[in-house]
């Protein structure tokens, strides 16, 4: 067994993220599978900065909109994995938001935007402690709690899961 270190402001976006599957579980669209995964999962955030070598658990959500010529996709993801004999993926704990323009751009107003809404938090195993902005934890936070306050008219709502061997993605009713 491992360790990710964290510190007690860390505990706030952790708890967020087991929010985030909270509101997932409340999807009917959801399997048996799909729900005892988002439950894996939320395990394996509750027992850091504890984790076991094997771990792969991650959860993701965006809102897309447009098509593959021309829209965005938005998204939020929480990955937890440990591989203790793989030293190039011994993994860690990540929280991330993305904010994706289709096509590509180097438009700088774009570019600024996306800046704007991405965030991305690491803990590598190990006792390396990383430094959290507060206005970007709670950027996250913020946006994971109600994730449907972002979608606009035409979105479509997906979300991604993987524990151990399962994989699942759901499109989820807006």
């Amino acid at each position: 067994m491992a360790n990710i270190l964290l510190d007690k402001t860390h505990k706030q976006l952790i708890q967020s993220a087991i929010g985030l599957g909270n509101w997932l579980l409340n999807f009917d669209v959801l399997s048996a599978d799909d729900k005892q995964a988002v439950i894996a999962i939320q395990d394996v955030l509750k027992k850091l900065p504890k984790i076991n070598d094997g771990t792969l658990a991650m959860l993701g959500v965006s809102i897309e909109t447009g098509d593959e010529e021309q829209g965005l996709v938005r998204g939020w993801d929480v990955s937890v994995e440990y591989f203790a004999d793989d030293p190039e993926q011994q993994g860690g704990l990540e929280l991330f938001s993305s904010y994706l323009p289709i096509p590509e751009t180097t438009d700088k107003d774009i570019l600024a935007l996306k800046k704007q809404h991405e965030v991305y938090f690491h803990w590598p195993i190990g006792d390396v402690c990383n430094l959290v902005k507060q206005e970007q934890a709670e950027q996250w936070m913020k946006e994971v709690s109600q994730p449907q306050a972002l979608l606009k008219a035409g979105s479509r709502l997906r979300a991604e899961l993987v524990y151990k061997d399962f994989y699942s993605e759901i499109e989820l009713p807006v």
